[in-house]
C-alpha cells in the first residue's frame, strides 16, 4: 500500500507539474482500533469478544482527492477511496477491489457539481444529516444497510443549491444490452435548510438482477434535524418495497430512527439514539436496537470512544434480522479513532 501511495503521489506530481491550472493531490484517511463484547452470539447463549477490524466509530480507509481550480469558477475534482481491515492489512471486500468504497470524478461551478463513477447514493447523502451519529458505528446500525444500496456503480449525479434548497439527482447506467433500465438506478432528493432546521426526502428506483429477472425495488426517505445550542436532535423514516415475481410476496422494510447528540464539552460527545427495522417476510417480524456512545478527543484527530447497545426481537426465531434466534443482546464496545 505504501509503495502504490508513494507512485501515485510522483505520478500526481508529474502530471501537475505539466498542467496549465495549480493542483494537489491530498493523501487522507482513518484508522479505527476496537474490542467488543456481545452476549447471545450464536446459538446457544454464548458472548463473543472480537476485534472490530473494519472499524466501529468509524470504517478503516484510504483517501486519494484532489481539487483543481480551472479558472472562471470552475472546479474539476476525483476521489478515490480504499477500504481496509486493520487487524490484517487486507483490502475490506471480498472481490480485491482496490478503491471499492468510492471512485468517482467530476466539475463544479456555479450550476453545481456533476460526478461520475462509484459513489454514494443520494438517500446516503441525506441520512448523514438524519443519523443522530452522523453514521458512526455503521457496522451496528442498520442504516447503512438500509440507504439504497450505499453506493452506486456507473453512476451520475448532479448536486445544486438554489437558496435555502439542496437538489440532488442520480443515475446509475445498468450496462444492459437491449434495455435502458435493466440493472439501472434512479434517485432523487430535495433538503431545505432554515436557521437551525434542516428538513427532506428523496427516492430512490433499482432495478435488480435476480437469475435472468430483474425485479424493482422502490425507496423511501423523510428525515429532519434541529439544532438547539449543543444538542441536536434528529431523525427520520424509511421504507423499502422489493418486488417478487407472483406469487412470492413482495419484501417490505420499514426503518425509523430517531436520537439526540450533546456536545458536553468542546472534547466530549454523547450521543443516543434509536433504531428499529421491521421486514414483511422475516420470521423474527422486528429488531430494536437502542444504542448510547461517548466519545472524548485527545487532539484534533484522535479520539477515544465507548458504546452501549441493546437489542430486542420481536420473535426468537432464526431469520435474516435474527440470526441465531435470539430475544435479545448486550454489547460494549471501546476504541481509539484517528484521522490522519
Amino acid at each position: 500500500m505504501k509503495k502504490f501511495a508513494h507512485t501515485f503521489v510522483l505520478l500526481a506530481s508529474a502530471a501537475g507539474s505539466s498542467a496549465y491550472a495549480q493542483s494537489n493531490v491530498t493523501i487522507y484517511g482513518d484508522l479505527d482500533g476496537g474490542i467488543r463484547t456481545q452476549t447471545n452470539a450464536n446459538a446457544v447463549g454464548g458472548t463473543k469478544v472480537f476485534m472490530g477490524s473494519n472499524g466501529f466509530y468509524n470504517s478503516n480507509k484510504l483517501d486519494f482527492a484532489d481539487r483543481e481550480d480551472l479558472g472562471g469558477g470552475l472546479e474539476a475534482h476525483f476521489l478515490l477511496e480504499s477500504g481496509f481491515n486493520l487487524a490484517t492489512g487486507s483490502y475490506d471486500n471480498t472481490t480485491g477491489t482496490p478503491f471499492q468504497r468510492q471512485s468517482y470524478m467530476g466539475l463544479k461551478g456555479s450550476f453545481g457539481s456533476i460526478d461520475f463513477g462509484r459513489q454514494y447514493t443520494i438517500s446516503h447523502d441525506f441520512i448523514l444529516e438524519y443519523d443522530p451519529f452522523g453514521f458512526r458505528y455503521t457496522p451496528l446500525i442498520p442504516l447503512t444497510q438500509a440507504s439504497s444500496g450505499t453506493r452506486f456503480s456507473n453512476d451520475a449525479k448532479y448536486t445544486g443549491k438554489f437558496g435555502p434548497f439542496k437538489l440532488e439527482l442520480e443515475n446509475s447506467f445498468g450496462e444492459t444490452a437491449g434495455s435502458f433500465n435493466d440493472g439501472s438506478a434512479r434517485g432523487v432528493g430535495l433538503q431545505y435548510y432554515v436557521g437551525d432546521l434542516t428538513i427532506g426526502a428523496s427516492y430512490n428506483r433499482r432495478s435488480i438482477a435476480s437469475g435472468t429477472a430483474f425485479f424493482n425495488e422502490n425507496y423511501y426517505l423523510v428525515g429532519a434535524a434541529y439544532n438547539i445550542g449543543a444538542l441536536k436532535i434528529s431523525g427520520g423514516y424509511m421504507s423499502d418495497t422489493l418486488k417478487n415475481k407472483v406469487p412470492a410476496p413482495d419484501q417490505v422494510t420499514h426503518n425509523t430512527f430517531g436520537g439526540v447528540s450533546w456536545n458536553i464539552t468542546e472534547l466530549m460527545n454523547l450521543t443516543g439514539g434509536y433504531y428499529q427495522t421491521r421486514v414483511s417476510t422475516d420470521k423474527a417480524r422486528r429488531k430494536g436496537l437502542t444504542i448510547v456512545g461517548l466519545d472524548y478527543s485527545l487532539s484534533k484527530r484522535t479520539k477515544l470512544y465507548i458504546e452501549f447497545d441493546n437489542t430486542q426481537y420481536r420473535n426468537a426465531v432464526v431469520s435474516t434480522l435474527n440470526a441465531f434466534g435470539v430475544p435479545d443482546s448486550n454489547a460494549f464496545t471501546f476504541g481509539v479513532n484517528s484521522r490522519f
